[in-house]
Parts: C-alpha cells; structure tokens; sequence
C-alpha cells in the first residue's frame, strides 16, 4: 500500500510540474526595422497556446500594429518546446490587415531566464527581393496581474 501512494505522489508531482512548465502564456513587445532599411516599428501582443494532452505542437497566436496605426494584421507560429519553458519558433507566419501572407518571423520565449520571462528574435517582409525591410522584436511574459 505504501508503494502504491509513493508511486501516486511521485507520478502526481512529475505531472503537476511539466503543466507547470506548459501552459498557455500571454506576451507583449515592440518590433523595429532595421536601421540600415526603412523605419518600420509598431507593438505585438500574443498567446503561447501549449496544451501538453493533445496532440497539437506548443502554437502562438498574436496581432501586430504599426505605431501610426495604419499598418496591421496577425502572427502565428508553430513552436517547439524543450517541456521546461523555453520555445523556439518552428514556422512564424506575419500577416497584413488583408490576411494576406507579409513576411516570416523567428525566435524565441524564454519562461526561465527571469519572472517575467523574456523573448527575442527577427523578421523579414517576403515581398523584399532585397531583404531590405527586415528587423527585430522582442517582448516579455505578460504576468496575470498586469492583464
């Protein structure tokens, strides 16, 4: 009978600790333009949807707008996670207000350099031959009490 609570514990605590680690996480951030092309910059704001019982891969789901407003639209991405809190863009896909196909992203969420945690990575606008429209953004965990 002990063995069997032992066992209970030990599988309760290994599983309540990697739902822990994968759960869905909301961000926020800036993007910029790199400063060797054209002024582009703006805010993001997303969800990290990470369901550890399906069969689905960790995803994010955001919306991007550039910082006169005119400019607008959505980001997905699927992700990769090491089941500890660190994400790493697979696919990111930035799309214009139209829903159209604008550009590609990549890089990742750390939920384990810091409270909150921190993001980085670039992107590219794949309607740019000459890559000259292409950047940076980065971004922060946003803690449930800030929401």
């Amino acid at each position: 009978m002990k063995k069997i609570l032992l066992a209970a514990t030990i599988l309760a605590l290994v599983l309540g600790a990697s739902t822990l680690a994968a759960q869905n996480t909301s961000w926020k951030g800036t993007y910029w333009g790199d400063p060797t092309g054209i002024d582009i910059h703006g805010n993001w704001k997303g969800i990290i949807i990470d369901d550890p019982t399906g069969p689905d891969a960790p995803e994010f789901r955001g919306r991007w707008i550039s910082d006169n407003g005119v400019d607008y639209g959505k980001l997905y991405a699927t992700l990769s996670s090491d089941g500890g809190g660190i994400y790493k863009v697979i696919k990111g896909v930035i799309y214009d207000k139209k829903g159209l196909v604008a550009g590609t992203w990549t890089g990742i969420f750390n939920l384990i350099v810091s409270e909150p945690g921190q993001a980085e990575g670039e992107w590219i606008l794949t309607n740019d031959p000459a890559a000259i429209h292409h950047g940076f953004w980065s971004g922060t965990q946003i803690i449930p009490y800030e929401e």
